[in-house]
């Protein structure tokens, strides 16, 4: 190939170069990487961060999605829930009966937009937005209430030995959710949790969460689908 050759080909290469971060300066858009969001696409969310609280509201998972209209979701959410129990019953000579409780639960739900999603709605593929849902529509991943009583019988009563019942259990459970007419636009999708626990003095309860996912898919139901 002669210099000439070279030359031309350099100068279109340098040419395209210089376009190229022109568009970029006004448009403020990598063309290689251009940010967007298709609409109607499967989205999915997932995290590995144990998170607890006692009396508190947590965001598990968020994911946002572009809709067109009408569009039902599917909202499919999985996760690892742990309960521990520690029941301690101190006794003593002048007890003659003592009780320890402990317990703890956690309540998982979706919200759309800032709403709850319902777990039952009526009129799938139709534009009339649902009902947003209530305390009713949290769903209970786990929960345990563990008591123990014991009471001292013997004749003379003598009180009570002690005696120590400690549990820690840890299950993966899932619940699925339908978002019946979307319209079209960009949504937010939030998983939260409330987590609440309880116990008697000297005793513990606590509730956690593990590794957990949410899937998000478009579909089309019925126009008279209900849930």
């Amino acid at each position: 190939m002669n210099r000439s050759r070279l030359g031309r080909l350099a100068w279109t290469a340098s040419a395209i170069a210089v376009t190229s971060l022109a568009v970029n300066a006004l448009t403020g858009v990598n063309i290689a990487n251009a940010n967007h969001l298709p609409a109607d696409k499967v989205v999915a969310s997932g995290s590995k961060i144990e998170t607890t609280g006692a009396g508190e509201v947590d965001t598990l998972l968020q994911a946002t999605m572009r809709t067109s209209s009408p569009t039902d979701l599917i909202l499919a959410v999985s996760m690892e829930c742990s309960i521990i129990t520690d029941n301690v019953i101190a006794g003593g000579p002048d007890v003659e009966s003592e009780t320890a409780d402990s317990r703890a639960r956690v309540r998982i739900w979706v919200e759309v937009d800032g709403k709850i999603v319902p777990v039952t709605s009526v009129g799938g593929g139709t534009t009339t937005a649902p009902t947003a849902g209530n305390d009713t529509d949290k769903v209970t991943f786990c929960n345990r209430v563990f008591t123990r009583t014991v009471t001292d019988k013997e004749d003379p009563l003598d009180g009570i030995d002690g005696s120590r019942d400690y549990i820690e259990t840890k299950d993966a459970n899932a619940f699925n959710w339908l978002r019946l007419n979307m319209g079209s636009g960009i949504h937010k999708i939030v998983v939260k949790a409330e987590f609440t626990a309880s116990a008697t003095q000297g005793s513990m309860s606590k509730a956690y969460i593990g590794n957990r996912s949410l899937i998000v898919q478009p579909a089309k139901l019925a126009n008279d689908a209900s849930i």
